[in-house]
């Protein structure tokens, strides 16, 4: 049965159901027919992977193959359905650099979503990336991956643990102010009293002009 008829299926059998549900996809899987029948059902979230927000680095390390163009536009179907969307992206991977993060950024500025959130990359054994993180240094053979999304575990001379903690407690704000406030954000990623200082004024800015 091929996935058409899978959706068909589902939308068949939960038309008698309808209960509320929220459910994460894929956006190069998006379409207005399948976003209207999952609404009629009973669809009231939903969540996609974004990860990244540049279209080479994702598909050449993440072998993601969906381009920019057809996130923004994804989005944009599922706001004009009116069901919430969160966007999940993800910072820290081997070999990433600043600019690439903000790379994601931009993205994100350009994605009709009610929220984002951001993650740190987490380097599970037995996958390719773990074995690349090895091959480069940046973890030991024998690390073994403690809390995830809390702490960032590579050690990669380009882009230190404590940027990207700094930029993932800043994410939200890069995407979701105007830039003008970029350097004071810049500021707020540094964990001490004059960054702790800039969020807090931040969150207040958050709170006037973004907050509904």
């Amino acid at each position: 049965m091929g996935p058409e008829r899978d959706f068909d299926k589902f939308i068949d059998i939960y038309s008698d159901i309808r209960l509320p549900f929220w459910m994460q996809s894929r956006p190069e899987t998006i379409t207005e027919d399948r976003i209207r029948k999952l609404k009629e059902v009973g669809c009231h979230r939903m969540s996609l992977g974004l990860e990244h927000g540049n279209d080479e680095f994702r598909k050449r390390v993440l072998n993601k193959r969906f381009d920019n163009e057809t996130m923004i536009n994804a989005s944009k179907i599922i706001a004009d359905v009116e069901i919430p969307l969160t966007v999940n992206n993800m910072i820290g991977f081997p070999e990433e650099t600043r600019e690439l993060i903000f790379d994601t950024i931009e993205l994100n500025r350009q994605i009709t979503a009610d929220s984002m959130n951001c993650s740190v990359f987490a380097p599970f054994h037995g996958t390719s990336l773990h074995k690349l993180c090895v091959e480069r240094g940046y973890i030991a053979e024998d690390f073994i991956l403690g809390s995830i999304n809390t702490e960032a575990p590579l050690n990669m001379p380009q882009l230190s643990r404590d940027e990207i903690q700094g930029i993932r407690r800043t994410f939200v704000l890069y995407i979701k102010l105007d830039k003008k406030y970029w350097p004071l954000i810049k500021k707020a990623e540094k964990f001490d009293a004059e960054g702790d200082q800039a969020l807090s004024e931040l969150k207040e800015i958050y709170a006037r002009e973004c907050a509904s």
